[in-house]
């Protein structure tokens, strides 16, 4: 029977070398939860500038070089001409939903890891990720504004086309959103304070840390195309792209919250948490376009003399040039905010103590 005694005894060394619970400096917490939280509304919008003049037949008939149609100058050279033409069909311009955000947030679950090194029976220092998937999506107002700036370019150049010496017209547009994988990460460091060093025992936490996004914020693209012939023979063929695309910096945050913490064992225990994140939260709006005008064969242009004018050329060597050959919208911001976000975490944790 030495055997037995001898695996008795190495059994009972480690549970006599254990420290007693309040030795124990060091709490893991993995904790799960909800996340709530507000975007900032307030901020500045603004609109592309009017592009350059283009060469036309004469003063009485300005055109200009446009990046899109789908707002600003664009929407308001092609309005002009169908105005002047005595037609219904009108772009409906971005402008005005760009004025605002643009965008919602949705709050969802939570959950992360927290390390507490414990200094006394009152204070702690803590350590913490939250991983917050609420997720930003493309809010309603802009998601309508977008439909109706498609659905309104097929009907106003698709009108246009009809007062010309055109043939084989063709008008189509695209709008898609892409799907959100944006998440939040928000590391802090904090001071716990507890009162009472119990088995049950409130405490208040004190910090500041960094969120940061994690994964794509949602983009939209609005795609329209027109093709025709000149007298049926002078190939026209010009695309217009636009992309509208968010973008979040990096906020620095304070932390205040309390809680309370109960133990099972000398071990385990779990917790109950709530904590407000507050800071400032920079947004953006951004746009990129991408005017495409094709080369074809016959060369030939075309303007509508009217005031103002529009015109399509499908080459630079007749010495005319299409007014959709502005200078392509690049990282453009058309929507900015800085104010201040809430965020609130409410969590349940369960941690062990070594």
């Amino acid at each position: 029977m030495r055997w037995v005694a001898f695996f008795l005894t190495l059994l009972a060394v480690p549970a006599a070398a254990q420290p007693p619970a309040s030795a124990r400096r060091w709490h893991v917490e993995a904790v799960g939860g909800l996340s709530l939280f507000d975007l900032p509304t307030g901020g500045e919008a603004a609109l592309p500038p009017a592009g350059a003049p283009l060469t036309t037949s004469g003063p009485i008939n300005p055109s200009r070089r446009v990046s899109t149609w789908f707002l600003g100058d664009g929407s308001r050279l092609l309005n002009g001409v169908n105005a002047e033409f005595v037609l219904a069909g009108r772009i409906a311009p971005l402008d005005a939903a760009l004025a605002s955000l643009g965008l919602s947030g949705n709050n969802a679950s939570a959950f992360g890891l927290r390390i507490r090194r414990v200094l006394s029976d009152r204070l702690a220092l803590e350590l913490s990720a939250d991983m917050l998937p609420g997720s930003r999506e493309v809010s309603p107002e802009l998601t309508t504004a977008v439909e109706a700036a498609r659905g309104s370019f097929v009907t106003a150049f698709s009108d246009l086309l009809t007062t010309g010496p055109f043939t084989n017209t063709s008008v189509a547009a695209t709008a898609s959103v892409s799907d959100p994988s944006s998440r939040d990460l928000t590391t802090t460091v904090a001071a716990q304070w507890t009162f009472g060093a119990h088995r049950l025992s409130p405490y208040v936490t004190l910090g500041a840390g960094l969120v940061h996004r994690v994964g794509e914020l949602p983009s939209l693209t609005l795609t329209g195309t027109y093709r025709f012939n000149i007298l049926g023979s002078v190939p026209i063929n010009e695309t217009d792209i636009l992309r509208l695309r968010y973008e979040q910096g990096t906020a620095l945050v304070g932390v205040v919250g309390a809680g309370i913490r109960r133990t099972l064992s000398d071990r385990l225990g779990f917790s109950l948490d709530g904590r407000l994140l507050l800071g400032q939260q920079t947004l953006a709006l951004r746009l990129d376009s991408e005017p495409t005008v094709a080369t074809g064969t016959p060369e030939g242009f075309i303007e509508s003399f009217t005031t103002p004018a529009i015109q399509f050329s499908n080459n630079r060597t007749t010495g005319r040039e299409s007014s959709l050959s502005g200078v392509p919208l690049q990282d453009f911001k058309a929507f900015s905010t800085s104010g201040l976000q809430t965020r609130y975490i409410i969590t349940a944790g369960l941690f062990v103590r070594f």
